[in-house]
């Protein structure tokens, strides 16, 4: 398959999913981007993460709003692979630093980032989830802040910094910092 047949395939399954053209899907995107645009580090240059990539519409958002190239994660190699061509096909202005690996076994660094993001279902499909954090937590810089949006939860979680329910999900957003 070409590339330019894969990158369509690609366009027409996100598009197909019910979910991702929901009204749902649309108004999370909302809600998780005021919750964090504040957040965000103000100071230039800015080191950035990204933990799941997912079909890359986040990791677009944040380098857009950065104004910067982040690092974004996954453990598929094909979701990296495509992020990777479509962000090229579509010349985005600040690609991202792809990387390739389980974030929740792999090392993420020490003291590396201002900021680390980890949204959608991330955790809930990591191997460790607070493996995950820890090793996030330990790869922000002093001040950075670690910003974790955690979707599908049919109940309330108990240690969220902030709740909205989306029908019947909730969506647990918490901010730690270093």
């Amino acid at each position: 398959m070409t590339e330019d047949a894969e990158l369509l395939a690609h366009y027409v399954e996100r598009g197909g999913e019910p979910w991702n053209v929901s009204l749902e899907a649309s108004w999370l995107d909302y809600e998780l981007r005021a919750w964090v645009k504040p957040r965000l580090p103000v100071k230039w240059p800015v080191a950035a993460c990204n933990i799941g990539i997912g079909v890359g519409l986040w990791d677009d958002w944040l380098g857009h709003e950065l104004g910067a190239s982040i690092t974004s994660i996954d453990a598929d190699p094909e979701v990296c692979r495509r992020f990777r061509l479509r962000q090229a096909r579509e010349r985005h202005p600040n690609p991202a630093i792809v990387r390739c690996f389980d974030a929740s076994t792999g090392s993420l660094g020490v003291g590396r980032f201002d900021v680390i993001t980890i949204v959608g279902s991330t955790l809930a499909e990591a191997v460790d989830r607070v493996a995950l954090e820890a090793r996030a937590l330990a790869a922000l810089a002093t001040g950075g802040v670690l910003l974790i949006a955690d979707v599908g939860n049919r109940e309330p979680p108990p240690d969220a910094d902030e709740l909205r329910r989306l029908g019947e999900i909730w969506v647990a957003f918490r901010e730690r910092r270093a």
